[in-house]
C-alpha cells in the first residue's frame, strides 16, 4: 500500500487552518487499515522532530487495487517555523508532512511531503521593516530554547542572524508568534537584548523608527 499527504494550498501560515488530503493506493489484496496519521516535522538543532500529530482516519478496509482520498484539517501551531521569506526559501529551515498508516497491526511511514510556510502578518512586518533599513539575513535556523516571559507551546525558537548598517556587530532576531501578534527580541553583543511586541493587525506603527530607537545605544559613534 502506498500513501502521501498533500495540503490543499501551496503555502500556509502559522496559526491558520491547514487543510489537505491523504491519498492511499491499495495493494493486490484488501487491507484492514487501523489508522492513518499525518505528522508535521521540523529540524531543531540539527535533529528532525515531530511537533504536530493528527489522526486522519481509522477502522476501514481498502479494497484490492482501489484508491482512497481522505480529507483532513488541522490548525497550525503559532510557533510553526516559516520556510519562505520574500519569495525565497530559507535553506536551513524546513517543515515536512509525514504520512503514517497502521495496517493489520503494523505501522509504517508511507510518504513525506515538504510544506511551504509563510510568516505571520506580524512577523512579516518586522522583517520587512528591517529589510527597508538595509538589514540582511544571512542565516536562519530553529534551535531549542525559550524567551523568558514569553508563552511558548513548543520548546524551540526560530531565529535569524542579521547584519545591519551602522550597528556594532551581528544582531540576533527572534520573533515568537501568538494569536495577538509577535514578541520580538533583538540581541546584540554589545548591550544585550531589546524586546517589543507587534500586533498582527497593527498597520500604523512605524516599526523601522521603533527598531532604530531601540538599537540606538548599539550604534557606532
Amino acid at each position: 500500500m502506498f500513501g502521501s499527504a498533500m495540503l490543499d494550498e501551496r503555502g500556509v501560515r502559522p496559526g491558520t487552518m491547514a487543510a489537505g488530503h491523504v491519498h492511499l493506493s491499495g495493494a493486490r489484496h484488501a487491507k484492514a487499515v487501523d489508522g492513518v496519521t499525518v505528522t508535521l516535522m521540523t529540524v531543531v538543532s540539527g535533529v528532525e522532530v515531530d511537533f504536530l500529530r493528527c489522526q486522519v482516519s481509522a477502522g476501514f478496509t481498502l479494497a484490492a487495487g482501489r484508491s482512497r482520498s481522505i480529507p483532513f484539517e488541522q490548525p497550525l501551531p503559532w510557533e510553526t517555523p516559516f520556510t519562505q521569506l520574500a519569495g525565497g526559501h530559507l535553506p536551513a529551515v524546513s517543515v515536512r508532512l509525514r504520512t503514517t498508516i497502521t495496517v493489520e497491526g503494523e505501522t509504517r511511514d508511507v510518504g513525506v511531503t515538504p510544506v511551504t510556510v509563510h510568516p505571520t502578518p506580524g512577523q512579516w512586518r518586522v522583517l520587512d521593516a528591517l529589510r527597508r533599513l538595509g538589514w540582511t539575513f544571512p542565516h536562519s535556523e530553529v534551535r531549542q530554547g525559550a524567551v523568558p516571559g514569553v508563552r511558548q507551546s513548543d520548546p524551540f525558537l526560530q531565529w535569524f542572524d542579521c547584519m545591519a548598517p551602522d550597528v556594532a556587530g551581528p544582531v540576533r532576531l527572534t520573533c515568537v508568534a501568538n494569536p495577538v501578534g509577535v514578541d520580538v527580541l533583538l540581541e546584540t553583543a554589545r548591550d544585550g537584548g531589546h524586546r517589543f511586541a507587534v500586533r498582527h493587525d497593527d498597520e500604523t506603527t512605524d516599526l523601522a523608527a521603533l527598531i532604530e530607537d531601540r538599537l540606538s545605544p548599539s550604534r557606532m559613534r
